[in-house]
This record gives structure tokens, sequence and C-alpha cells, in this order.
């Protein structure tokens, strides 16, 4: 269904009003979100305190700007809050960092889309242990020495490995989003 035949558009309905806008920016939310926060499970707590600071101020939001630039601002304060509760754990980001990330999200509108699709793909380009390594720190609460003491590595060598296979794993990226680029200016 196109976005101009969603039946509650022109309803003044601002619940639905909420839910599209809502359902037409969540992959890029949560790819902000999982830009900034590590952990699958605390991702999704920022998610779900991000959709409920959304609904509580959809009131205030202003409806020339792009909604999905609100959400990710939203969801930044969501991710502060976080930190500030987590902050026994180490920090894996400066603020520096978190700023331009979500400057990054806001402004990049559906190029989020491509760029996930195409890292599901380079992910299944790496071997099984790195994709373990790396399933193991960003899917659950474990900290980096709590992943080596699992795959019984040192702390330096499973860092290590993590930070390499997120290399091969940009560098896989932006090759194949620059050779589709060139694809697309071939066509």
């Amino acid at each position: 269904m196109a976005e101009s035949d969603f039946p509650y558009r022109e309803s003044g309905d601002p619940t639905s009003e909420f839910l599209r806008l809502l359902g037409r920016h969540e992959r890029r939310l949560k790819a902000c979100v999982l830009a900034l926060v590590p952990h699958w499970a605390d991702a999704d707590d920022v998610m779900q305190e991000t959709r409920v600071r959304l609904w509580e101020q959809f009131g205030q939001y202003d409806r020339s700007k792009d909604f999905g630039a609100w959400a990710c601002t939203i969801a930044y304060y969501q991710v502060l809050t976080l930190r500030e509760k987590l902050s026994r754990r180490p920090v894996p980001s400066s603020p520096a960092f978190m700023e331009a990330v979500t400057d990054q999200f806001s402004t990049s509108g559906g190029r989020t889309d491509d760029r996930v699709r195409v890292l599901v793909n380079c992910l299944q380009k790496l071997d099984e242990a790195k994709r373990r390594l790396l399933r193991l720190y960003y899917s659950s609460r474990m900290t980096m020495r709590d992943v080596a003491a699992e795959v019984g590595r040192s702390l330096d060598a499973v860092k290590h490995s993590i930070i390499r296979s997120r290399l091969t794993l940009a560098e896989c990226i932006e090759k194949t989003l620059k050779e589709e680029s060139e694809e697309e200016d071939q066509t």
C-alpha cells in the first residue's frame, strides 16, 4: 500500500499517524540504536523506552521535520539514560562518537536499510568462529572478558579478533555499496 493510500492519513487520528510514521522509520531507528548500543538486549530495552517516549512527546513533534531524525534524537537520549544505569560496564565509545553516529542516522534516510542488508551478507562471509565471537559479544550482555572465558581465549586475542572482524565487515560493506552504486550509475 502506498503511503498516500494509507486509510488514516487524512483522518487526523494522531495514533494512526504515529504508528504510520514509526512503522516507516522503525528500521532506521533500530539501526541507530544498534550503532550506539553494542548489546542486542540493551538495544531492545532502549527501543522500547524510545517508542514510549516518542508517543509521549508526539504532540510536540513538528510535522514539517523528518520523523526519523527526531526519533533518532529521542533514542540518543534514551541511550544516554541507559549508559548512566549501566555505568559499571565500560563504555565502548565516547559521547562525541555517539553524537556523530546519531547525526549520521538522522540524515541518512533510506541508506540505512541498504547498509543493514549488506551487513547481513557480509556477516555470512565471515567464518563461523568470528561470527560466534561477534554474536556472543553483541547479542548478549557478556563483557569481552566473559566472551574470552566462554571461548577459552585470552582477552587480548578476543579483543583483536573482534576489532579485525569489525574492520573486515566495514570494508566489505563499503566495497559492496560502492559496487552497487557503480552498477546503478551504469544503468
